[in-house]
């Protein structure tokens, strides 16, 4: 009997001390509030998954500045969410930069260049037609709290305030990247320029020590609605079928250097904690047709989910409606974070994208319903000006974790 109660005995503390290895591995979630409180609304400020700190898009709310001082006001707002959480500029380890005004890139870029005198981070920069209210600039980040586990990738390009690439800890921030070829021309044709754009994302792997296989989450931009079917074929040609990362494809009116593409990444070094998450609802990809990206990538204790629209699997888009599109969308999403294990709370960060800005109030209220249990981070924008030949008015991708 002795033997029988010490053997159990033992047996508990060896699973008590699993459980504790585990949930010890489990990374800390932060509000960066002045408390460190969760808050209400929508979204918030920031929020820190372990040493990695996800910050809201950011505008200038004070309308009427000339526009030198509209792009500072928008990194001083990234600032005061960065201090909260003990940090600054040179923790940043991505950001993108959405403007109205892509005319006036050369003079964004003088000014962003001011507060990234070195080893800037990875940057992606498009025209869109309107973000919220009267900014007429976004600018969202990701920074990482600790420096001695941040390396620079590559070069900045000459003139150019952004890094190829940065490694944060085991994740790798890509800058967006176009069709240059090395001379800076671009190819003939719109496939060869999605490969060009491919190949140049692939040149940052490599210099990190990866290749395709370590990506986990690609956006996709492109500028001709047109398009996309030859962009889904030369992307497939870079992943392995069924394993590709979760991906947002996003038409945007605007895209720098005179490139009609443009694709950013972010990839893991460890494989090992990366997997790939399919519901059965979605055994045919996220917008039910080429399986061209995953539902969602696991990359350790982080979920990077695909850009979700309302459509029902197997079906498509069924409704127009703006409420009918966002709950879909909703249980889309939810479908992908049961599989994984998660819930609508363990959402970090969100990328929305509308299809008319009139539709943010309408949209807000539905959103309010799912999104904000956790709540997290949000960037929400109209990407272009109307060219989709589609249904769809709502699309959507996040990030979640699994947190203590």
């Amino acid at each position: 009997m002795k033997k029988n109660v010490l053997g159990t005995i033992l047996v508990l503390m060896v699973m008590a001390g699993f459980a504790q290895l585990i949930f010890a591995e489990l990374p800390e979630k932060k509000f960066a509030t002045t408390d460190g409180s969760r808050p209400g609304g929508l979204f918030v400020p920031g929020v820190m998954i372990g040493k990695t700190l996800y910050i809201s898009g950011k505008g200038d709310y004070k309308p009427g500045e000339p526009y030198p001082v509209k792009v500072r006001n928008c990194l001083n707002e990234v600032r005061k969410t960065l201090q909260v959480m003990g940090m600054d500029y040179e923790n940043i380890v991505t950001s993108f930069c959405y403007l109205e005004e892509p005319d006036r890139y050369a003079e964004f870029n003088e000014v962003y260049a001011e507060f990234f005198p070195k080893d800037p981070p990875a940057r992606t920069t498009l025209g869109v037609p309107k973000v919220p209210g009267d900014s007429r600039i976004e600018i969202t980040c990701i920074a990482y709290a600790d420096l001695s586990e941040k390396k620079r990738i590559g070069t900045p390009p000459e003139g150019f305030p952004f890094s190829p690439g940065i490694l944060a800890g085991n994740t790798l921030y890509i800058s967006g990247k176009g069709d240059q070829l090395p001379d800076g021309k671009h190819p003939d044709t719109f496939e060869e320029q999605v490969r060009q754009a491919m190949k140049n994302v692939g040149s940052v792997l490599k210099e990190a020590g990866l290749n395709f296989e370590n990506v986990v989450l690609s956006r996709v931009y492109i500028d001709n609605y047109d398009n996309y079917g030859i962009v889904n074929k030369v992307y497939s040609e870079f992943f392995e079928y069924g394993n590709e990362p979760a991906r947002e494809t996003v038409f945007v009116d605007w895209i720098p250097g005179g490139s009609h593409i443009e694709i950013t990444c972010i990839a893991t070094s460890d494989l090992s904690i990366r997997k790939v998450v399919r519901p059965k609802s979605m055994s045919f990809g996220p917008e039910e047709i080429a399986m061209t990206a995953s539902p969602a990538v696991w990359a350790g204790n982080t979920l990077y989910i695909s850009s979700i629209s309302g459509f029902v699997p197997e079906e498509g888009i069924t409704s127009v409606d703006l409420g009918t599109q966002t709950h879909q969308m909703a249980k889309n999403h939810i479908d992908i974070l049961n599989e994984a294990g998660l819930r609508l709370e363990d959402i970090v960060s969100g990328n929305v994208y509308l299809r008319n800005i009139n539709d943010y109030a309408p949209f807000n209220e539905i959103y309010k319903e799912y999104f904000t249990k956790g709540p997290g981070v949000r960037t929400c924008l109209m990407p272009n000006s109307g060219y989709e030949k589609n249904d769809i008015r709502v699309r959507a991708s996040f990030i979640a974790a699994k947190t203590k």
